[in-house]
């Protein structure tokens, strides 16, 4: 069964898996190696599959973190420039982003959806509370919903691992998953990975 924290799963379930099946096989296993790494380092960040849903979510979540920042890691060291491994990290979420928008398109259309993702989107965040992340709903009233996240493992780990170039770049697939939606709007202010104090998500109807 999937969705483990188990570095294997989390490269699969990851969107970064194709790039990863395309490096030589050394690599993979330096790679794979540092997912490990990562996973043990930071016990904090795990949810409990006991948590339903969310859990799922979750365990998304971590694998595109851990494992953008191994392959990040692993590359530079193999001697690849850091602004090549970059490019071929926004290529892969690029490509993510765009298939979810198109769900997200198809999911938007159907009856009552925006008023069934204003109830549940923002407090579906807020399981990620407590294992790495700090998420706060914020009322903006009927024609709109969002949330705040004050604390995120995705800035504090790159920080940590002396990465921080990366978090723009992965801040990039909520906007690639959420532009262009005929009856949904998109509006954002910053992000801690960009230097702001909080990332907000504002998602208004047309």
């Amino acid at each position: 069964m999937g969705y483990r924290y188990t570095p294997e799963d989390m490269i699969l379930h990851s969107d970064f898996h194709n790039l990863y099946c395309g490096y030589p096989t050394e690599t993979q296993e330096n790679i794979n190696r540092v997912v490990g790494d990562l996973i043990r380092e930071n016990p904090n960040n795990r949810l409990s599959p006991l948590t339903g849903p969310g859990y799922f979510m979750m365990h998304w979540l971590m694998a595109d973190l851990y494992v953008s920042l191994a392959i990040y890691l692993v590359r530079k060291k193999e001697g690849e420039p850091g602004e090549s491994v970059l490019v071929q990290i926004d290529r892969c979420l690029t490509v993510s982003g765009k298939k979810l928008n198109e769900k997200m398109k198809k999911l938007m259309k159907l009856p009552g959806a925006f008023t069934l993702f204003r109830l549940i989107a923002p407090r579906a965040m807020t399981l990620a509370n407590g294992h790495g992340f700090h998420v706060v709903p914020v009322d903006y009233g009927r024609s709109c919903f969002g949330f705040d996240v004050s604390d995120c493992p995705y800035c504090r780990l790159y920080k940590k691992y002396g990465v921080p170039e990366i978090g723009p770049v992965i801040c990039r697939f909520d906007e690639i998953m959420s532009v262009g939606m005929d009856n949904l709007e998109f509006i954002r202010r910053g992000t801690l990975c960009c230097g702001s104090n909080k990332c907000d998500f504002l998602y208004r109807q047309r």
